[in-house]
């Protein structure tokens, strides 16, 4: 682990170093090359977070867990939904995911754990172009009944249908059932009670 993280560490430096060239090269010149832009992009940690719950909600058999009553205090780092991101910044950022979940009862919890790191660090590397350096799978408990998710109703639903008369509709009529009979005892002096 700590020979991929001076691995990942030296592509960074090294990128930054190379980087760093080109904008010495232009910061001599006054006019950029043609097709290149001067400016710096950044995203937002809350989207490297949308990013990452989107992709947890999307594997089976993984919940979105809470990741501890210090995050609904407001205390420490803001997490959502079981998932907290902290980014690095600088020419190349780097991203952290800590991520809480809650898995299906009856699967193996090393596999789940696997996939939901490796889809992580693809989607955010692969739409964000940020390097993922680490994502951490905290595995809060098992669940055994999958939440039934019910889409809401859109109100233009509600009043695109023609409004219609409730029907009056009457309970069926109930007859009271026969009295049984007083049951005989099988000893003739006996009275059931």
């Amino acid at each position: 682990m700590d020979e991929m993280n001076k691995k990942l560490e030296s592509e960074v430096i090294e990128e930054e170093v190379a980087y760093e060239g080109v904008l010495n090269e232009t910061a001599d010149q006054d006019v950029l090359p043609e097709g290149m832009v001067a400016g710096i992009v950044h995203i937002s940690e809350d989207v490297l977070s949308e990013l990452a719950k989107k992709t947890l909600v999307s594997i089976e058999g993984v919940q979105p867990a809470s990741p501890g009553i210090a995050s609904k205090l407001g205390l420490g780092r803001k997490a959502s939904e079981g998932v907290r991101v902290t980014l690095e910044d600088g020419i190349h950022p780097v991203a952290s995911v800590d991520v809480y979940i809650m898995v299906k009862f009856g699967l193996r919890i090393p596999d789940l754990a696997w996939d939901v790191q490796e889809l992580i660090k693809k989607n955010i590397e692969e739409y964000t172009g940020y390097k993922v350096k680490a994502v951490n799978v905290n595995v809060q408990g098992i669940y055994f009944k999958e939440k039934e998710v019910v889409p809401p109703e859109a109100p233009a639903q509600e009043e695109a249908k023609p409004e219609a008369k409730p029907e009056v509709v009457k309970p069926p009529v109930v007859e009271p059932a026969p009295e049984p009979e007083p049951e005989k005892s099988l000893q003739p002096d006996v009275e059931r009670l």
